[in-house]
């Protein structure tokens, strides 16, 4: 939001000026940090970004703040289909705090979704699997969390996410150290007494890359 729209918007009234004054310098505070964001992204303003459709960040030193704020703009960010991050140098900490700030519905046109280098880990695998639980992606189609570091426990807890995303068609895990332990949570049978899958889970997957897992013959 452009901090001139809230003050044109609080001269309307002395009281609503009055009441919304406080709120004025973390607005600013906000719309700044949200523009150095864009720059960093390659776009001129916020309204570039919300308007852009695709947005590809390589080696361009994005901390877990700047990952965090991208997460929270999910929400206004409805016409973004393409979201490439490579930043070999982010942590998983970077990976969670963009995965936590994903809400329902956030990044609703993204389709191909591209995570590449960053340490992902188990644990930012398990934040992304919350924020898809919540509804966050649902066009997703291709998901690449290329050397990422996600083991057994990451893709276990990620897979039932995966399995609900109707449109999902490509998954490429290439040089990640999970077994067959991980892959057997998202390609096998729930095992027994556990609730069945929706129907047709994984029904349009074409391409799955397990190359340079520990998966086995």
């Amino acid at each position: 939001l452009d901090p001139g729209v809230a003050v044109a918007l609080s001269s309307v009234s002395n009281e609503l000026r009055a009441s919304t004054k406080g709120l004025l310098p973390q607005l600013r505070a906000d719309h700044e940090a949200a523009t150095a964001l864009c720059l960093k992204l390659g776009h001129r303003s916020c309204k570039e970004l919300r308007e852009a459709k695709r947005v590809r960040s390589y080696r361009k030193g994005l901390t877990a703040a700047d990952l965090g704020l991208l997460g929270t703009l999910g929400s206004v960010l409805p016409a973004l289909e393409t979201l490439v991050l490579v930043e070999p140098a982010a942590s998983s900490v970077c990976m969670r705090r963009l995965a936590e700030g994903l809400g329902a519905d956030a990044l609703p046109a993204v389709t191909f979704l591209d995570i590449s280098g960053i340490h992902v880990g188990d644990a930012g695998a398990s934040a992304l699997a919350v924020a898809l639980g919540q509804g966050a992606l649902p066009r997703l189609k291709c998901l690449s969390l290329y050397n990422a570091a996600i083991g057994d426990t990451g893709l276990v807890a990620l897979a039932p996410a995966l399995r609900r995303l109707p449109a999902l068609k490509g998954l490429y895990f290439t040089s990640n150290p999970f077994s067959d332990k991980g892959l057997a949570a998202l390609v096998a049978p729930p095992p027994a007494g556990a609730l069945p899958p929706p129907t047709g889970v994984l029904a349009k997957l074409k391409v799955l890359w397990l190359g340079g897992t520990q998966v086995t013959d």
